[in-house]
């Protein structure tokens, strides 16, 4: 019976070594695509990039374990989701995935209203964003 025991817990060992999947949600592409192929190349996730708050919710269904959410979608586009209408529709179908909010602004507000509606955490866009993201995912992978 042991030899079978050892073998479950190695097959459990590797299950949890798996990459995490990652969405990427952001309208602004100059910021959009470095940030995932920076991901892509620094770190074992599966990145996936989306220019709308709509595209990312049509495809909620491939269970990603972290969104990395834009704040400010979309703002002169009417009848457009914000980040904020993105993140209250994720945490009401998928309440268990990270959501991380991202934003080129530095409001109290903004932060409040996003850990007040279930955002892990917060990340100004500035020189050292791509690195404190990394450093997140890579806490959460741990915690996985």
């Amino acid at each position: 019976m042991e030899p079978l025991v050892k073998n479950k817990k190695k097959l459990l060992k590797v299950k949890d070594n798996l990459p995490m999947s990652v969405f990427l949600v952001d309208d602004d592409l100059s910021y959009l695509y470095p940030l995932g192929f920076y991901l892509q190349r620094n770190s074992e996730h599966k990145i996936f990039c989306y220019r709308s708050g709509e595209e990312c919710l049509e495809n909620l269904h491939q269970s990603p374990d972290v969104i990395i959410l834009d704040f400010n979608l979309n703002p002169e586009k009417p009848n457009t989701l914000n980040g904020l209408d993105v993140l209250k529709d994720i945490k009401a179908r998928r309440p268990q995935t990270v959501v991380i909010m991202l934003s080129g602004r530095d409001t109290f507000q903004g932060v409040v209203d996003s850990l007040k509606l279930g955002a892990y955490t917060y990340v100004i866009k500035d020189i050292e964003a791509l690195a404190s993201i990394k450093k997140i995912l890579d806490k959460l992978r741990e915690e996985k």
